[in-house]
């Protein structure tokens, strides 16, 4: 559970790619939070800039402008030694597990790899944590001796959750961790990762597509359209009551286990094509495709604030929200 600890923020965050002459800018001034032992969940389209955001906190890229704070402090401002300590805090989970594993080595030395950087004790000791991490994400101890391609894409993902916790960290970005996975096998994953998170009280962003996955697992949810975060609330009132027009097009979308339910539902289709995240003018870059938009929305580009109740939302339809500056 949440200490009430802000344990990982950004401020403005933005990440801008050159194509040839043009820049193309996957992260787009976004800014969060997010406590000690929480869950922020992060969906929207592909393409949305979900995985350059989680790349950027790992420090696989480096940010364009803005800021990552870790602990209170700014993650560009660590020194040697404590930028050292962030690579170990922070960990990633892949979305595909069988890219992400080193075909050449067994599951063993992959999962050891991250200790042996990090001096995490002897030969002997390393090998029985290895063997501990297995047992702890559903496989034995023998398969510290095999290599990737003989286990299955679930069995390969436990091995990557394993090698993500091998350096004991206190901060996990899971970058789509079961699209890749048959749906018999997803649950298991995601019951696995909320089990870890409870006994070895990890923080998590969890990046997904699936609107009902990520309001399993999350505590808060923000949703992403072309590089910036549009909405921001806690799981149950984001689906209960979305504000932004795509949340409410995404929700409308997701599949309802129940066949009345679905059959009654009116699903809201937007029209039109997203903009090319590309040299992308002024405006807000949802108001070729939203219904509500007017020439205000299509000359300045809003800012996510926040009502009362903590619920953010960046929408200039301020009066019938009831949106406070």
């Amino acid at each position: 559970m949440s200490s009430g600890e802000v344990f990982i923020n950004t401020e403005h965050l933005t990440r801008d790619f050159r194509i040839g002459k043009d820049t193309l800018r996957a992260v787009d001034d976004v800014s969060f939070e997010l406590g000690r032992g929480e869950t922020f969940g992060l969906v929207g389209e592909s393409g949305c800039g979900k995985s350059t955001l989680g790349r950027l906190l790992v420090r696989l890229y480096k940010p364009t402008s803005g800021k990552i704070l870790y602990k209170g402090k700014s993650v560009a401002n660590l020194n040697k030694r404590e930028s050292f300590e962030y690579t170990k805090d922070v960990q990633m989970i892949f979305q595909q597990p069988y890219a992400s594993l080193n075909p050449r080595m067994t599951i063993g030395e992959i999962i050891k790899e991250g200790m042996r950087i990090h001096q995490l004790g002897s030969a002997k000791e390393m090998s029985e944590r290895v063997s501990g991490l297995l047992n702890m994400v559903g496989l034995n101890a023998e398969h510290a001796n095999r290599f990737p391609y003989e286990f299955s894409g679930g069995m390969r993902q436990r091995a990557g959750i394993a090698r993500a916790l091998a350096v004991n960290p206190e901060f996990v970005v899971c970058d789509e961790p079961i699209s890749a996975l048959d749906v018999s096998i997803q649950a298991q994953i995601i019951n696995l990762l909320k089990r870890l998170q409870s006994e070895l009280n990890l923080t998590y962003l969890f990046i997904a597509h699936d609107l009902s996955t990520v309001r399993y697992i999350s505590d808060h949810i923000g949703v992403m359209y072309l590089g910036s975060i549009v909405e921001v609330a806690n799981a149950e009132e984001l689906n209960i009551n979305p504000l932004h027009p795509y949340t409410q097009a995404l929700i409308s979308a997701a599949p309802i286990p129940d066949p009345a339910k679905e059959n009654e539902r009116v699903r809201i289709m937007l029209e039109g094509d997203v903009p090319s995240p590309i040299n992308f003018g002024a405006g807000c870059k949802f108001a070729g495709r939203c219904k509500f938009a007017n020439d205000n929305c299509r000359e300045e580009a809003p800012a996510l604030r926040k009502l009362p109740s903590g619920h953010a939302i960046a929408c200039h339809r301020m009066e019938e929200i009831n949106m406070v500056e």
